[in-house]
């Protein structure tokens, strides 16, 4: 970070080196330093680096700001406007618009973003998020499952999809990708949870118990899980087991 503010001293036309303190700030989440670094390198070129557009939109649309989103957005078109073909900063630009809440215009993005990409996985990821969120669970399922193809080895996107087949009840599906996601990382506290609520929803309420069990273990202070195994107990009219769950600290 000193030797980049030392060279900008020593030379302010030295482009690359207000690109590097801006990303300097931009990884230790200055956003207003990477833009303000940004902006200083933009002056002396705006025409011949979609990086530093890319990278300026990215710090206006991480300032969690609802009213720096339409400049995120105008960045990300600069940069488009000099590399027509760079599916990271359509990706950029339709998170920007989910950001925004204009779901059709992210969607138009990602799919922009996979035509030149088809294995961004990323992309795929957030396109199906967005179906999942308009209830087309068709074409969720269907983006997740080309995502997994891709990359098999993510659990982020099984238990995605996962959770997918649990709003459609697809109980069978739901509990095959979940277990998928515990091959993967069987210490994930959250997805023997999940696959628990499953098992409780199918009304195998031994299963359940198991899957809540094996999250407190890996997780003491899991109080969703500690809650399940109260609720557990007490259906099955165990109230004084209930009573030790529910009182566990968490």
């Amino acid at each position: 970070m000193e030797r980049y503010k030392e060279a900008v001293e020593i030379d302010p036309k030295d482009i690359d080196a207000w690109i590097n303190l801006g990303d300097a700030y931009y990884e230790i989440e200055d956003y207003n330093k990477a833009i303000e670094s940004y902006n200083k390198a933009l002056d002396i070129d705006p025409y011949n680096y979609s990086d530093i557009w890319n990278n300026l939109g990215l710090s206006y649309s991480l300032k969690d700001d609802t009213d720096e989103f339409d400049k995120a957005i105008e960045c990300f078109k600069k940069a488009l406007e000099l590399d027509p073909d760079d599916p990271i900063t359509y990706y950029n630009m339709g998170y920007s618009f989910e950001d925004r809440m204009e779901s059709d215009e992210a969607i138009k993005n990602y799919k922009k973003a996979l035509d030149l990409d088809p294995t961004y996985t990323d992309a795929w990821n957030n396109l199906a998020l967005i179906y999942k969120d308009n209830e087309d669970y068709e074409r969720a399922i269907s983006c997740y499952k080309k995502a997994i193809k891709i990359n098999p080895d993510d659990g982020f996107l099984a238990r995605n999809l996962a959770i997918v087949y649990v709003h459609i009840k697809d109980y069978e599906n739901a509990k095959k990708y979940f277990k998928k996601t515990l091959d993967l990382n069987p210490k994930n506290a959250q997805v023997w949870n999940d696959l628990g609520d499953v098992y409780y929803q199918e009304s195998l309420f031994d299963e359940a118990i198991r899957c809540y069990e094996r999250a407190v273990e890996l997780d003491p202070f899991f109080s969703d899980a500690w809650n399940n195994l109260g609720l557990i107990h007490s259906l099955n009219q165990e109230f004084e087991k209930a009573i030790e769950h529910y009182n566990i600290p968490h």
